[in-house]
């Protein structure tokens, strides 16, 4: 898992300082991660993990966040800039999130 999780930071990395269009870094990201599935319009990203995760709600809740759904997502967490979703096998990341709460993020998935 941890060879994923620093493929996921690295795919935020890039989707952060990208201003493309999201085929574009769709693309992109696919390249160094081809677990990537998509990239929305506001180019977060979901990404299609080998197994489902589940989520230390308790551990996501004392970083600020506050718990919402983003179709299809029913566990999605908003934070002061940004969102991550959980649903399954699948993990959607807003670029506009901290890097810090996503690793912590990260952690808490199991």
């Amino acid at each position: 898992m941890e060879e994923v999780k620093e493929k996921i930071l690295e795919a935020f990395r890039i989707a952060r300082e990208s201003n493309e269009r999201p085929w574009e870094l769709q693309d992109k990201l696919r390249k160094v991660f081809p677990s990537v599935i998509a990239v929305g319009d506001d180019l977060s990203f979901t990404v299609k993990l080998e197994r489902n995760v589940t989520v230390d709600e308790e551990k996501i809740l004392s970083l600020g966040a506050k718990k919402v759904k983003i179709y299809p997502f029913k566990n999605a967490y908003r934070f002061k800039r940004g969102f991550i979703a959980v649903e399954g096998k699948f993990l959607r990341i807003s670029r506009e999130v901290d890097e810090r709460i996503l690793r912590e993020f990260l952690d808490a998935l199991s």
